[in-house]
């Protein structure tokens, strides 16, 4: 088994192939590509946390889970009222559930979170993996901050032991 990490992939959302550059020519291009590439990658032993902005409305959400491997924890972002409303009506898969907006991942020296944690009290021991997509919050390895974002990563879930050993090299 593998920890994941990775966000906003905004499935369902015409808007995210223009905001952020997506080369699709349709929505659901994007959802099969999207999909498709988690899967090649994430196995149903595998977990992974998506930290925010998953799908923009609840069918799409619930294809979408039907359709991915692995067991997958929310860490909800702005955009994530189609999860909240899966959870609210108990239609999540077994292995998808939502877990607090700041986790701590002692094992890795890790906490994920959508949000940006600039005043954490514990930001310079341990490492802030986060998935808010603005381009102000990228990566820092001197900060310990690793910004998860899919498009920052090639629609990819990110390895999250692979990523901190990356930057503890740097």
């Amino acid at each position: 088994m593998k920890v994941f990490v990775t966000s906003n992939l905004q499935l369902g959302r015409p808007a995210a192939i223009k905001t952020y550059k997506r080369d699709f020519k349709s929505v659901d291009e994007m959802n099969d590509a999207l999909i498709n590439k988690w899967n090649s990658i994430i196995t149903n032993k595998d977990v992974v946390y998506h930290l925010g902005n998953f799908a923009w409305d609840p069918k799409t959400a619930q294809d979408a889970l039907l359709r991915l491997n692995g067991t997958i924890y929310f860490s909800l972002g702005e955009h994530d009222k189609a999860i909240e409303t899966l959870s609210e009506k108990n239609l999540f898969r077994p292995g998808v559930s939502i877990v607090k907006c700041l986790e701590e991942l002692p094992e890795l020296n890790s906490v994920i979170s959508y949000w940006p944690l600039g005043t954490w009290p514990k930001k310079t021991k341990n490492y802030s993996i986060i998935g808010y997509p603005g381009k102000k919050f990228k990566s820092n390895p001197k900060s310990k901050i690793i910004n998860v974002s899919t498009d920052l990563w090639n629609n990819e879930p990110q390895d999250l032991e692979r990523i901190i050993e990356i930057f503890r090299d740097i």
